[in-house]
C-alpha cells in the first residue's frame, strides 16, 4: 500500500518528514530532479534539496530521467528505498512526458504501490492524481510536445493543487480551485502543508 508525503515545497515541509515517514534515516534515495532541470533557478534549487535531503540523512542519488540513459534509470529506481520527486514552475506535463518516455512513470507507480516511500514535491504531487489537465493553467503545456494525453500515475484518487496563497503561483492556484472544486476531488496545499497518505487514508499536515 503507496506511503507517500505530498508537498507544495520540500522547505515547508521538511521538520514533518521525520515523524510522517519514521525510519527513513540511511536510506537510499532517488532524487528525480527532471522538472527543476528545465527552470532557470533549477540548479539552485536541487542543491538546496539535496542539501535537506541529507540533512534528514538520506543516502541521494539525483535522476534526470529526461538525460539519463534508460538502464540508468532503472537501475536507480529499482535501487532506492525511498524517492523524492522534486518540481518546478509550469513543469507538470514536461516531468510527465519524461517519466512515461523512459517507462519511469510505470516502474515508479509498481514500487510505490507495493510500499516504497515517496515524497512529492509540487510537480513531483500533481502527477500521482488520476489526470494532471487540470493544472493546466499553473503549467507550461508546450515544454511537452510528446505528451498525448494528460493520465498521472493514479496513485491518488484525488487531485492536488500546491501552492496555495503563494506570491508567484498562488493566482494560479486559485484559479484551478476555482474552476475545477465542482468537478474534481482537489486537495489545495499552501507552501506549508502537506498531505501524508498511508494506510489507504489521509491526513493534512501543517507546518
Amino acid at each position: 500500500m503507496a506511503t507517500m508525503m505530498l508537498t507544495s515545497t520540500l522547505r515547508g515541509a521538511t521538520g514533518m518528514i521525520p515523524h510522517a515517514l519514521p525510519g527513513l534515516h540511511g536510506g537510499r534515495l532517488a532524487y528525480i530532479t527532471t522538472a527543476a532541470a528545465v527552470e532557470p533557478w533549477g540548479f539552485a534549487h536541487t542543491m538546496l534539496t539535496r542539501r535537506q535531503l541529507r540533512q534528514l540523512g538520506f543516502r541521494v542519488t539525483e535522476l534526470d530521467v529526461s538525460t539519463a540513459a534508460a538502464p540508468d534509470v532503472r537501475s536507480t529506481l529499482s535501487d532506492a528505498t525511498a524517492y523524492m520527486s522534486v518540481g518546478g514552475r509550469n513543469c507538470d506535463s514536461f516531468l510527465l512526458q519524461e517519466l512515461r518516455r523512459t517507462g519511469a512513470d510505470a516502474l515508479l507507480a509498481e514500487r510505490i504501490a507495493d510500499g516504497i516511500p515517496y515524497i512529492g514535491e509540487s510537480a513531483g504531487s500533481v502527477i500521482m492524481s488520476p489526470d494532471i489537465g487540470y493544472c493546466s493553467i499553473m503549467d507550461r503545456t508546450d515544454r511537452a510536445p510528446g505528451l498525448r494525453d494528460y493520465k498521472g500515475l493514479g496513485l491518488t484518487d484525488f487531485h492536488v493543487v500546491p501552492h496555495l496563497g503563494n506570491p508567484t503561483m498562488g493566482q494560479a492556484a486559485r484559479l484551478i480551485v476555482e474552476r475545477y472544486s465542482t468537478e474534481l476531488d482537489l486537495r489545495a496545499l499552501t507552501d506549508r502543508q502537506s498531505l501524508l497518505v498511508r494506510d489507504g487514508g489521509t491526513t493534512m499536515l501543517q507546518s
